[in-house]
């Protein structure tokens, strides 16, 4: 098939880059000729939290790279007409994640359907709506919905938020397949060393942006009440202010406890966080699929997580992690101390996961995509 993908790639930052630079990767090797449409400018410098939109050392990709202007309608119109350059596409995939792009991923839409009645234009919808969106996000991702032929889930909790905002249109749930691109973890006492972590004790892991739905808050909270020896490793950018959280901190007397690396986390430091983790936790308060679900997979890390969204799929309680209901710091406390007791054997959780990388490969994915579109 000839196959387009308007989104975020290389060198913007973040999971959903990553995806799709694995996706287009996986269809290309699958015989497929993929075009990728990159953005000039993605999230308006006013609409973006963080530090930078790019990894280090890249640059914003230039216009005659990256086409598309998330605020500049004619970029819109142009990269419809450059899709269609050629001998047509058959599919134009359009990845969604945040109603601040729906505006332009719904010009492109619109324009290629109109000059190309045939090319199938799907979104593959990460959200429904933004995290944490508001009436205005939902009205937007309306408006995007209306624009396209039909769209992929990768969770059940996502086609029920589609179906909430478009009823009667075509939505197909696959997965989210795991990464398999990351280095090595690093051998747990080299990984302590090099992030100063203590060699004796319990180290869980927070990872990824922190945001308000991400339930650190509720984390922290466990904490006090978790065994002495249980330590707790935060990895990631904080959208906002981190104040609340050192508050928490702080006024829990839990600081020798506390290990932080706030910053956005590059590739190549995952294998010494990681190595260094006996177990992830997610205590979101609310979630559809997460990326660091794929990403605790593929380093065999134990995941406790809040029963939201599709998390639940992915954890074999009582042999890859646990879960618990959301908000719930005290419940939260007695699963991490359950588990720290359990002494579950890395031979088995990793064993338990090669079944789920078997069901959730890319070239799974592939295959199941392109069987639903193919001419």
């Amino acid at each position: 098939m000839n196959i387009a993908i308007a989104s975020t790639f290389h060198p913007y930052r973040g999971g959903i880059a990553a995806f799709n630079d694995r996706l287009a990767e996986t269809l290309i090797s699958s015989g497929h000729k993929v075009s990728c449409y990159n953005w000039s400018r993605q999230y308006p410098s006013i609409l973006f939290p963080g530090e930078a939109q790019t990894l280090a050392g890249h640059p914003t990709p230039k216009r005659s790279q990256a086409p598309l202007d998330s605020i500049n309608p004619r970029t819109w119109k142009k990269t419809a007409d450059k899709i269609l350059e050629g001998n047509g596409v058959d599919l134009l995939l359009l990845p969604f994640w945040h109603a601040s792009l729906a505006p332009a991923l719904k010009g492109v839409a619109k324009r290629v359907k109109r000059l190309s009645p045939n090319t199938k234009v799907v979104a593959l919808m990460h959200n429904a709506s933004s995290h944490d969106g508001s009436s205005v996000d939902k009205w937007l991702t309306k408006r995007f919905l209306k624009k396209i032929d039909s769209c992929i889930t990768l969770c059940d909790a996502v086609k029920d938020g589609v179906h909430a905002l478009a009823p009667g249109l075509d939505c197909n749930v696959l997965f989210h397949p795991l990464y398999d691109h990351y280095q090595a973890a690093t051998e747990k006492s080299a990984a302590r060393k090099n992030l100063n972590l203590p060699q004796d004790a319990k180290v869980a892991l927070f990872f990824g942006l922190i945001r308000p739905y991400k339930g650190l808050d509720i984390l922290l909270k466990a904490i006090n009440d978790v065994d002495q020896n249980t330590n707790l490793l935060i990895a990631g950018e904080c959208y906002g202010s981190f104040s609340k959280y050192a508050d928490i901190i702080s006024q829990s007397g839990i600081e020798s406890r506390v290990f932080l690396i706030k910053k956005f986390v590059a590739e190549d430091e995952l294998p010494d966080i990681f190595g260094a983790s006996d177990f992830i936790v997610l205590p979101y308060l609310k979630a559809t699929q997460s990326g660091v679900v794929a990403t605790s997979i593929h380093y065999n890390l134990p995941i406790i997580a809040s029963e939201v969204g599709d998390l639940s799929k992915s954890i074999k309680i009582g042999v890859t992690g646990d879960l618990v209901e959301p908000g719930n710091h005290l419940a939260l406390a007695a699963s991490i101390n359950s588990w720290t007791c359990s002494n579950k054997s890395e031979k088995e959780v990793s064993e338990a996961y090669d079944l789920v990388r078997q069901e959730k490969s890319w070239e799974s994915f592939v295959e199941k995509l392109i069987n639903l579109y193919k001419v």
